[in-house]
């Protein structure tokens, strides 16, 4: 006998059936299409709806097939089918008309939901296909029958083409058309990123004649998309465009470090070749000098008197001793000019008396002989002899170290068909008058 103020275990199962059963929230922003059936009420949120279209509108001549998503409650013995999110799948599962849900397929299909749709259920498949036929073909209720089967679980096709729509549902065996289904409106975040991805950011295009809230709200976070992404390009722009600018300040600094010592090496340089061609040049003068001087006055003749008959010997035949044979005919080395007399071996020339022998060689020629080298140089110049050109002489030097004058420079020229007095080289030989 049941006791008063204590429930019965029956009443208790009622009440909280009741409270589940009260525990649904019917969207209240929807539009309904069609007249929904009393038993099953389709409800499907408006991105969902937006999103097959436009994908089944991008393929208008194929077929194309998706997954449906959402949560089933029961209340009062009638069924509610929220849908909620559509997974598209891969376009070479589409074939004939129907999906071929492989095993590979299904694991992918899984790995999607986990990423974007936790905590949603399968409630059925979308299949456009343009054209379709009202008689549900057999290829597509055996796929139903085997991958989507129960009484919550739906079928929804579309004439991309037709622009027809309808839901189907299992009754007694048979995929049965719905007479109408329904349309809420909230903010599906997870579907928005999902159509946020697979559309590259871009917007899914609403063809509806109506206005309504999700699509302003799309559109919004759309174009804040838009905005935040333009900004990271910005961004991302500027931040390349600095680096690059302190990478030049970078190598204009380091280019002119370098420059700068390499300017210190060349100056050092510089400064080490002027010196050393400076000590060259004070060499080649001292040695001038020192063989100017040794032509001018030889050691042979110091301190001794001059033969009866000789000559006083000049500086032409002073720096002739170095000169080698020249012309095919040649002459003796040692021999001077061709117009000096040199006396007959066979006979010994008299002494000249004791008060005419010089006692040191007169350093330059005499007056008169000026005259007769002035004749000589005005007749045709013939070659004597060859002069092998050291380092730092010049024509100058030449002629003051083989005739002790520089009135020969001309004749030099002229012999050697020398242009400029100046352009002589070391090692070169040329031909003396």
């Amino acid at each position: 006998m049941e006791q008063k103020g204590i429930p019965s275990i029956l009443t208790f199962t009622a009440q909280m059936t009741r409270e589940v059963e009260m525990s649904i929230t019917i969207p209240k922003n929807i539009r309904q299409m069609g007249e929904p059936e009393e038993k099953r009420k389709i409800y499907v949120e408006d991105y969902v709806v937006t999103y097959l279209k436009q994908y089944a509108k991008e393929e208008i001549l194929n077929s194309r097939g998706a997954v449906l998503l959402g949560n089933a409650q029961e209340q009062e013995g009638i069924s509610y089918l929220f849908i909620r999110s559509a997974l598209e799948l891969a376009e070479h599962a589409v074939a004939d008309g129907t999906v071929a849900f492989t095993e590979e397929l299904w694991v992918q299909v899984y790995e999607e939901v986990e990423k974007y749709f936790q905590g949603q259920e399968i409630l059925g498949w979308f299949l456009s296909t343009p054209g379709f036929s009202p008689e549900i073909s057999y290829e597509i209720l055996s796929t139903h029958r085997n991958f989507f089967p129960g009484q919550d679980k739906v079928l929804f096709m579309e004439d991309p083409t037709e622009g027809e729509e309808t839901f189907f549902a299992m009754n007694q065996g048979s995929l049965v058309r719905q007479r109408g289904y329904i349309i809420f409106y909230e903010r599906n975040m997870p579907m928005q990123q999902y159509m946020l991805e697979k559309r590259g950011g871009k917007s899914v295009d609403n063809r509806e004649e109506f206005t309504d809230r999700a699509a302003r709200s799309f559109r919004m976070l759309v174009q804040e998309r838009k905005e935040q992404s333009d900004q990271k390009r910005i961004m991302a722009f500027l931040y390349g465009v600095s680096t690059f600018l302190v990478m030049v300040v970078l190598v204009i600094g380091i280019t002119m470090i370098n420059n700068y010592e390499k300017m210190e090496q060349v100056e050092m340089a510089l400064t080490n070749l002027t010196e050393s061609m400076e000590t060259q040049q004070e060499t080649a003068q001292a040695e001038d000098l020192s063989d100017l001087l040794s032509a001018e006055q030889p050691e042979s003749l110091e301190g001794q008197p001059l033969e009866a008959g000789s000559e006083t010997n000049s500086p032409q035949e002073a720096g002739s001793e170095a000169l080698e044979p020249a012309g095919p005919e040649g002459t003796p080395e040692g021999a001077g000019n061709p117009g000096d007399i040199q006396a007959s071996p066979s006979e010994e020339p008299p002494a000249p008396p004791a008060e005419e022998q010089p006692t040191e060689a007169p350093e330059n020629p005499s007056s008169e002989e000026q005259p007769n080298e002035m004749q000589e140089t005005s007749a045709p110049v013939t070659p004597s002899s060859t002069y092998i050109v050291q380092k730092g002489d010049t024509l100058l030097s030449i002629s003051r170290k083989i005739y002790g004058n520089d009135r020969h420079i001309k004749e030099i020229c002229q012999l050697n068909n020398i242009e400029d007095s100046d352009k002589i080289y070391a090692g070169e030989k040329i031909l003396l008058p």
